[in-house]
C-alpha cells in the first residue's frame, strides 16, 4: 500500500472519508462577514479546521480561490496547508494540473518535493494530454509519499460528451482511463491501494462501472449538497467502492450558519452522514 493511501486510510478510520472543501470565493467570503483577501481566506480556512479541532481526514482547498490574490494569496495557503498538516489532516490540494514531460516534473516539485514551500498530501489533476504525460508527476508524488486524484469522470455536465465518448473498443473515454489508472495502481503497489485515486462526480449515472473499473483507487466524489448529490446517492451509485469513496463537502458546510460553532454542527452532520459509506 501506498504511504499516502496508508496514511490516509488511518484518518478515514480515526474520523470519516469526509473531504471538506476550502473555497473562499468573494460570495462565501462575504457570507462569512470575512474580507476578500488572502487574510480573509486564510482566516476561512483556519475557521473550518479550528471549528472541530482538526479531528477531519482530509482537506480540499480550492487552489484558485487562493491564487486569485497573487503572491499573498499563495502564502496564505502555504500557511492554511502548513497547519493542517502539523495536526495530521491531509491536504488534498485543487488545482487540476497537467502537462509533459519536464513541465510535468516541475508542477510535481512544487507540491511535493522537500524544497517547496507548499508541500501537500495530494494533488487533483487532468490526463486530457494523455495518462502517460502524467507519469513524471506520478512518480514524484510516489517518491515523496504524495498521491494524486485524475478527473475521470466530472459532476459537471460541460464535461458529459467528452468523458463518455466512444474509444474504438466500445468503452467511454471516462472507463478507458478508469483501466489505465488501475494498471499503473497495480504497477506502483501490487495488490494493494494505490497513490492514484480518481474524481467521479457523485451525480454521474455511470459511475458504478467507472468505479468498478479502479479497484485500487480512492475515489473523490464531489456534487454533494449543492449539485444535488446526497450521501445515499453515492452509496446506491458507487456500493463497490465502499471505504474508499470520499464524499466532497464544500458549500454545505455553512448550511447551518458561518460561525465556528455552525460550522462544526454541519462537519458533524455531514461526518456522521459520511461514515455509513464505510
Amino acid at each position: 500500500m501506498s504511504q499516502f493511501a496508508s496514511h490516509l486510510l488511518q484518518r478515514i478510520r480515526a474520523y470519516s472519508p469526509l473531504c471538506v472543501g476550502i473555497d473562499p470565493s468573494t460570495s462565501l467570503l462575504k457570507t462569512c462577514g470575512l474580507p476578500d483577501s488572502a487574510e480573509g481566506a486564510l482566516s476561512f480556512g483556519l475557521r473550518v479546521l479550528q471549528s472541530v479541532n482538526y479531528q477531519l481526514s482530509i482537506i480540499k482547498p480550492q487552489s484558485a480561490f487562493f491564487e486569485r490574490f497573487g503572491s499573498a494569496g499563495v502564502q496564505a495557503l502555504e500557511e492554511l496547508v502548513r497547519q493542517a498538516r502539523s495536526r495530521e489532516v491531509l491536504v488534498l490540494l485543487d488545482g487540476k494540473r497537467g502537462d509533459i514531460d519536464s513541465t510535468a516534473a516541475a508542477y510535481a516539485e512544487g507540491y511535493f518535493s522537500a524544497k517547496t514551500t507548499l508541500r501537500v498530501d495530494a494533488v487533483t489533476t487532468h490526463a486530457y494530454l494523455g495518462l502517460g504525460a502524467l507519469k513524471p508527476f506520478i512518480n514524484l508524488a510516489l517518491e515523496n509519499g504524495g498521491g494524486i486524484f485524475v478527473v475521470v469522470r466530472s459532476s459537471n455536465p460541460e464535461g458529459t460528451p467528452l468523458q463518455t465518448a466512444l474509444m474504438p473498443d466500445g468503452a467511454t473515454v471516462a472507463l478507458d482511463l478508469a483501466r489505465q489508472i488501475t494498471q499503473l495502481n497495480q504497477a506502483a503497489t501490487k495488490a494493494t491501494l494505490g497513490p492514484i485515486g480518481a474524481v467521479v462526480g457523485a451525480t454521474c449515472d455511470d459511475a458504478d462501472v467507472i468505479a468498478a473499473a479502479m479497484p485500487m483507487s480512492f475515489i473523490l466524489a464531489p456534487g454533494v449538497g449543492a449539485q444535488g448529490a446526497t450521501m445515499r446517492d453515492i452509496r446506491a451509485r458507487m456500493p463497490i467502492a465502499s471505504g474508499r469513496v470520499l464524499p466532497s463537502v464544500s458549500r454545505g458546510i455553512l448550511a447551518n450558519g458561518t460561525s465556528a460553532g455552525d460550522i462544526a454542527k454541519a462537519i458533524e452532520a455531514l461526518s456522521e452522514a459520511a461514515r455509513e459509506l464505510l
